[in-house]
């Protein structure tokens, strides 16, 4: 079961992230190629220094992995992963789907997922056996579209960088079903997990793009691996997938030559 105190953090952070958000700011970026390429903003900053104080205040022996902030490594053997704002350029062009993730892992193992979206005014929640969305003060339970097939599914890329990958951009291109190119970032291992769409493709991912909403994809039944099968995520290569047979199918594809 849970340490309550966990839940107690994920609350407290929730709580004053949407309380920072209520103010204004100015969007300042460090430089002029990190507008370009990688956006860094002062809400970014300021959201993970949030985020850090309050797993301090409560686990002050806990190690954080965060994207903005230096690594904080201790003998525990649990560690916190953040990303404060995934989806930072959405966030720039006053797209709504950008969102807080945190993910809080016992050695290996996640135990509890968390992602925010400020301006959906909604969260999903994973720890135990179990995953929710809260919205509109309803909390309930999801789970992943287990009767969607090979011949009927839903086919997701985040962005072009996946199409740089020449097997990825001929089978997209020869792709005869229901495909899109999001451009919602975390919102899209949400949606696999709630049933929305069933297969996502990615690449180009950070660590804190993916480790900290691992259980929300696991905990609804679906399915997150890298492009060889693995949990190795490093490469920033992702599949995620609504059923295990749907899987299959396309880690086949990913590994043909």
């Amino acid at each position: 079961m849970i340490n309550k105190k966990y839940l107690k953090v994920i609350n407290k952070i929730k709580k004053e992230l949407n309380n920072l958000y209520k103010k204004k700011f100015s969007g300042e970026f460090k430089t002029k190629k990190d507008f370009q390429i990688d956006p860094v903003t002062k809400l970014d900053i300021e959201s993970e220094k949030i985020i850090r104080r309050i797993i301090n205040s409560y686990f002050p022996e806990h190690s954080i992995i965060g994207e903005e902030l230096k690594k904080k490594k201790t003998n525990s053997n649990y560690t916190w992963i953040i990303d404060p704002i995934d989806g930072t350029k959405s966030m720039i062009m006053g797209l709504s789907t950008w969102s807080n993730l945190v993910g809080l892992y016992k050695n290996n193992d996640c135990i509890l997922s968390w992602a925010n979206f400020p301006i959906l005014k909604k969260y999903y929640l994973a720890y135990d056996n179990k995953v929710v969305i809260a919205k509109n003060n309803e909390i309930k339970k999801i789970k992943t579209n287990k009767n969607a097939s090979i011949k009927n599914h839903k086919l997701t890329i985040n962005t072009l960088h996946s199409l740089r990958h020449h097997k990825i951009l001929n089978y997209i291109m020869n792709f005869k079903g229901f495909f899109k190119v999001t451009g919602i970032d975390a919102h899209n291992f949400c949606s696999i997990a709630e049933g929305r769409f069933d297969v996502l493709i990615e690449s180009g991912l950070k660590i804190v793009d993916i480790l900290p909403i691992i259980l929300i994809v696991n905990n609804s039944g679906a399915i997150i691996t890298d492009w060889n099968g693995a949990q190795n995520f490093n490469n920033g290569k992702v599949l995620v997938a609504s059923n295990k047979k749907i899987h299959n199918f396309y880690l086949k594809k990913l590994l043909k030559n």
